[in-house]
């Protein structure tokens, strides 16, 4: 499945990112966490339409509504199919915000998808929750800081190794605080190793989208395999 990574710093560029990355054959799109800081701010809208019109699915960031940090999941015929709620709020957030109580799953064009907004990538038992539901390929809307942004990709590159799933990362682009740097990342296996493969990435700092083609049957060998491997235990004190 083609699937388009949008950079946007405004309203205007957002729109117009995701109608380029639609007209390119991108069937979703993923947007940045607080691209625009409220759900009030983002052109809901305009997204549903242009969902409609390119039968697509729209993930349009995500956002503060008042009580949480919401991603609404934007479905072909522009309803809203369903909203994912930040998991693990970070720092300013907190005390202020209410966390989800729920991961939130997915199938489109046969892919499972799983949402992840931001810090909740930090806790590995996020994305193993997820993938033991079945899902291939997890979104990620961010908002991570120029200073952060290396080790942010490490943590990505783990979750794809841990789990054998592919992350996608759109991350904000405010410069120079927020850099943007969105990628994507899929499990490879090279000879008895498996690899966090780097198949797209966005410039630091340039409004832009990039289009990813992701085919979870190329890792799904590797992904059965390590669902096999998954062993539940107890944890006691002596």
């Amino acid at each position: 499945m083609k699937i388009g990574i949008v950079q946007p710093t405004n309203k205007e560029s957002a729109i117009s990112l995701t109608k380029k990355a639609l007209d390119s054959g991108a069937s979703l799109i993923l947007l940045p966490e607080k691209w625009v800081q409220h759900l009030d701010e983002a052109p809901l809208e305009e997204f549903r339409e242009l969902a409609r019109k390119y039968t697509a699915v729209i993930i349009p960031g995500a956002f503060e509504d008042g009580v949480s940090v919401v991603s609404p999941i934007i479905w072909t015929d522009g309803s809203i199919k369903g909203i994912a709620k930040k998991i693990h709020l970070f720092k300013s957030e907190r005390g202020r915000l209410f966390s989800g109580d729920k991961a939130i799953i997915f199938t489109y064009g046969g892919i499972k998808f799983g949402i992840e907004i931001c810090y909740d990538i930090d806790f590995p038992e996020v994305t193993r929750a997820l993938a033991l539901k079945g899902a291939e390929v997890i979104l990620v809307p961010s908002k991570v800081k120029s200073e952060g942004i290396e080790i942010w990709r490490e943590y990505l590159k783990v979750r794809v190794l841990e789990n054998r799933i592919s992350v996608l990362n759109a991350n904000a682009l405010q410069p120079p605080e927020y850099p943007g740097m969105g990628v994507a990342i899929i499990p490879e296996k090279k000879n008895d190793l498996i690899i966090p493969k780097v198949v797209g990435e966005l410039a630091n700092g340039k409004e832009d989208y990039m289009i990813v083609d992701i085919d979870p049957l190329l890792y799904l060998k590797i992904r059965e395999d390590r669902l096999k491997e998954y062993v539940n235990f107890d944890v006691i004190e002596l």
